[in-house]
């Protein structure tokens, strides 16, 4: 009976080539369209061992960006890799998590609000991302500006 399922993104002799010149199998994924539990499973059943050994950049490399003030985002961006890659990496040095300075106060943030802005419109005059501007709203206990409109016409 043949088996019904998704189409198969790669060939086996794809994999065996990237693998072959020291791909992981994320790298693989990335290359291939797949994911890259995907690939270790394709990889498994083929007999290779992991490439997870290979190192896409040095602890030198990641201590010295982190010792620079970057977060694990920016690290990763400069090292080509993802920031949780980095996290990872990081956590395993024991390096400690950089704090993300705020952008504004929260008195910057209720002005504006009191102003009957919206989120976005808060957030393009603090330099801040809207869903960042959101959760601090929320956190201050404060209504979404659209919400209280809504409640407020419906009581005329």
């Amino acid at each position: 009976m043949a088996r019904l399922g998704r189409k198969r993104l790669f060939k086996d002799r794809q994999l065996i080539e990237l693998h072959e010149q020291g791909f992981n199998d994320s790298e693989i994924g990335k290359k291939l369209g797949a994911d890259q539990r995907t690939v270790g499973v394709h990889r498994v059943r083929l007999g290779l061992e992991s490439n997870h050994h290979r190192r896409l950049f040095t602890d030198e490399q990641l201590i010295e960006l982190h010792e620079q003030g970057l977060y694990d985002g920016e690290i990763g961006e400069k090292l080509g890799v993802d920031r949780c890659t980095v996290r990872d990496r990081r956590r395993r040095l024991g390096l400690e998590a950089h704090s993300r300075k705020r952008l504004f106060t929260d008195q910057q943030l209720k002005e504006l609000y009191e102003q009957g802005l919206y989120d976005r419109e808060i957030g393009e005059k603090l330099g801040a991302d809207q869903r960042t501007v959101s959760y601090h709203r929320r956190r201050l206990g404060l209504e979404s500006i659209r919400a209280l409109q809504i409640c407020c016409a419906t009581k005329t």
